[in-house]
C-alpha cells in the first residue's frame, strides 16, 4: 500500500470537512441500506451473503480511493526528492562508467562479497581498463564490456543502461543493481542519471580524497543517492532529506 493511497484514503475522513462529511455520510448510509436490502432480497438472508456484501463494499471503497489517487496524480505530478546515504547497502549488481581504474576498483570492492555481476560501460580508450578489471576480479561475473560509440551523447548512455536493466538475470529486480555515475565524461554521468530516473533504480557515486592542490589522491567509499518518488505533502520538506550536504566529487575523465 503506497503512501499516496493512504493519504488519499485519509482525505475521505478529513475533520476539517466535517459538515460535508456528515452530509455525505448520511446520504451514503441511506444508499448503502437500500443497496443491502436489494441484495439480500435477491441473494437471500444468510451469514455468507452478509459477509459477501461487506467484502464487496470494502473492495468498492478501495477501488474508489485508487481511482481518485490516479486522478490526483494527473493534477499534481509526482515530485522527486533526493537523499544521500553514506555506507549504502551492498548490491548484487553494479553498472560502472569505466575511466579511472582505481575508482572502478573501489566501487567493485565495496560491494563484495554480495556483488555477483558487473556491467562495464567504456569508450574505445578505456576498453583496456575494462578488460583489466575483468581479469582482476575473477570471482565476479562480468558482462561483455559495453563500448559507447559517442561519449558526448548522454542519450546513448541512457539507452545502453536501459538495455542492461531490461536483460537482468532471472529472479533479479532493478533494485538489486546500482548504477555508479563516476567516470568517463560528464555526458556519461548525465546519461546514467537519466537512466536512474525511474523508481527502484538506485544510483551512487564514488568520491575521492584530495590534496591541497585539489588533486585526487585515493577513492573513498561510494555514496548512494536515493530518489524518493511521491506526491508532495502540502509542499512541506521531508524530514529525512539532508539539505545541501557537501561531499567531495571526482572530476570525470573520458
Amino acid at each position: 500500500m503506497t503512501p499516496r493511497f493512504v493519504r488519499t484514503a485519509k482525505s475521505f475522513f478529513n475533520p476539517e470537512m466535517v459538515f460535508p462529511f456528515l452530509l455525505g455520510a448520511t446520504v451514503l448510509s441511506v444508499f448503502g441500506n437500500a443497496v443491502t436490502m436489494v441484495l439480500t432480497k435477491w441473494l437471500g438472508e444468510t451469514v455468507w451473503v452478509g459477509l459477501a456484501i461487506a467484502l464487496g463494499s470494502v473492495l468498492v471503497f478501495a477501488f474508489s480511493v485508487w481511482l481518485l489517487s490516479r486522478s490526483l496524480a494527473r493534477i499534481h505530478p509526482q515530485v522527486v526528492t533526493a537523499t544521500q546515504h553514506r555506507n549504502p547497502a551492498k548490491r548484487r549488481g553494479l553498472i560502472l562508467l569505466v575511466s579511472r581504474p582505481e575508482t572502478c576498483r573501489a566501487a567493485i570492492t565495496y560491494h563484495r562479497p554480495e556483488l555477483e555481476m558487473c556491467w562495464l560501460l567504456c569508450s574505445t580508450r578505456s576498453l583496456d581498463v575494462a578488460r583489466d578489471l575483468i581479469q582482476e576480479f575473477r570471482e565476479i561475473r562480468f558482462a561483455e564490456p559495453i563500448v559507447v560509440n559517442d561519449v558526448n551523447d548522454p542519450l546513448e548512455f541512457r539507452n545502453r543502461i536501459d538495455e542492461v536493466y531490461s536483460k537482468l538475470p532471472r529472479g533479479w529486480s532493478e533494485s538489486d543493481v546500482v548504477g555508479d555515475y563516476t567516470g568517463m565524461t560528464a555526458h556519461g554521468s548525465v546519461g546514467m542519471a537519466l537512466a536512474s530516473l525511474k523508481p527502484h533504480r538506485p544510483l551512487q557515486y564514488t568520491p575521492a580524497q584530495y590534496d591541497e592542490q585539489l588533486r585526487a589522491l585515493a577513492p573513498l567509499e561510494p555514496i548512494e543517492i536515493e530518489l524518493n518518488w511521491d506526491l508532495p505533502d502540502e509542499q512541506a520538506p521531508r524530514p529525512d532529506v539532508k539539505a545541501h550536504e557537501t561531499v567531495p566529487h571526482v572530476s570525470p575523465t573520458p
